[in-house]
């Protein structure tokens, strides 16, 4: 065998996995078709994230009292920053890799068989191969030219008026953003509400903040047409048209697994995704699949997770996946998050009542603390300022099994948004 693992794509998990693998002496190949990093380091979630930090700043200064600002943004000037940044982290992440001896070859990888596979027109072979081949924009027949979460965040100028059809986390985080830096914002959702994939609770936060935002809500709304002829033309079902200078498109994802060679192997498929046990392991006993492509949740923190699982058990330990508290962060307004399951009994408690929260001039949201009969913490819906950097200690929580009295008494500094959680767990 020319190598011990190939490694097909070097997104989020691949590259993690390649590193574990080589720091474990084990002899890797790396295939990536475009840049190392994959979606989430170059085209998502690191660059929405630096738009949104730039939007928030902005927003930070313009809402607070006594503030008067005058700016003047050269997005394209931002924009050299934010492709530096990210190739920062990048190139860093390549050059670990190829540190600890793993092969980097850029190319387009196919199975061949459960032992080989091509690139550039040569094969190689490996006793295990990983597929994190992520996930690609879910496209609607009939709806061309508009943009998608690549193009919208490599713009050189803010829109004047941007409509985004779909409402869930990427619509509704970018909306967000652009809003703040001054854009007229549409958000065209299907279903009764946005962002239908999080507790009802959180997605009411949100929306109440982006209307006072002044961000145009259509839900239960079906999207017709977009004809682009100079500006956008989009047709809604009993609706007036809208007009736009950009159109976004983001009505989810699906799994990329076009021209992979999945038959070759005869891997089995569950639905769009590739079927994959609890060890991260396909039907075919040396082919795993982590990330995107292996099922939901499709967040980049889930294939670090995943490409620790699979790397252990290629190294010959037994690890069991267990998702019970993956955390799911929308960095909206307010920032919400959530870890665990729901549950009958909960106490919640207004960011109104936080102390740190209040010397940000943030008053909406609330900590959402769900647990079980016993007092047992089961999970946790938060929306809050960074609410992102505190949802890990509910996390830590629901692992260790700990109860609403332990977290109370454990002692949170002052003034911190992290109290919330503390004050939600006060018998």
């Amino acid at each position: 065998m020319d190598y011990d693992v190939t490694i097909i794509g070097a997104g989020a998990g691949g590259y993690l996995a390649a590193f574990y693998l080589a720091r474990k002496k084990k002899k890797v190949l790396i295939i990536e078709k475009e840049k190392f990093g994959g979606e989430c380091l170059n085209y998502g979630c690191i660059p929405s994230k630096a738009l949104i930090e730039l939007s928030e700043s902005i927003n930070y200064l313009e809402t607070m009292p006594g503030m008067k600002i005058n700016y003047d943004l050269d997005l394209n000037e931002w924009q050299k920053w934010k492709n530096s940044m990210i190739g920062k982290i990048t190139g860093n992440a390549e050059r670990a890799c190829k540190a600890k001896g793993a092969n980097v070859i850029y190319g387009t990888g196919k199975i061949i068989d459960k032992n080989t596979v091509s690139v550039n027109n040569s094969e190689y072979t490996s006793h295990f191969i990983i597929i994190d081949t992520g996930s690609v924009p879910v496209k609607v027949k009939g709806i061309d030219d508009v943009y998608y979460n690549r193009e919208i965040l490599d713009i050189k100028n803010i829109p004047k008026k941007l409509v985004i059809i779909g409402g869930g986390y990427i619509g509704v985080e970018i909306g967000t953003a652009f809003r703040k830096l001054g854009s007229e914002v549409y958000i065209i959702e299907m279903k009764e509400r946005i962002l239908p994939e999080v507790e009802e609770d959180l997605s009411r936060a949100v929306d109440r903040k982006l209307t006072k935002l002044g961000i145009n809500i259509l839900t239960s709304s079906k999207v017709i047409s977009v004809k682009k002829s100079g500006a956008y033309t989009v047709k809604i079902e009993n609706h007036d048209d809208l007009t736009a200078d950009i159109v976004l498109m983001s009505v989810g994802r699906i799994p990329n697994t076009e021209n992979l060679g999945i038959d070759n192997a005869g891997i089995v498929m569950d639905g769009k995704f590739i079927k994959t046990d609890d060890h991260k392991r396909t039907n075919v006993g040396n082919i795993y699949a982590i990330g995107d492509v292996s099922g939901d949740p499709m967040l980049a923190h889930k294939a670090f997770y995943d490409a620790y699982v699979a790397s252990e058990n290629i190294c010959g330990n037994n690890v069991v996946s267990d998702y019970k508290s993956m955390p799911l962060v929308i960095y909206t307004d307010p920032e919400i998050s959530f870890t665990g399951k729901t549950t009958e009994k909960y106490k919640k408690v207004p960011v109104m009542a936080n102390p740190r929260s209040l010397t940000m001039n943030q008053n909406e949201g609330f900590f959402k603390i769900f647990y079980d009969d016993d007092g047992t913490i089961a999970g946790a819906g938060i929306a809050a300022p960074r609410s992102s950097e505190i949802i890990s200690e509910i996390g830590i929580a629901v692992e260790a099994g700990l109860n609403m009295k332990d977290m109370f008494l454990t002692i949170h500094p002052h003034p911190t948004i992290s109290e919330g959680i503390k004050d939600a767990c006060e018998e």
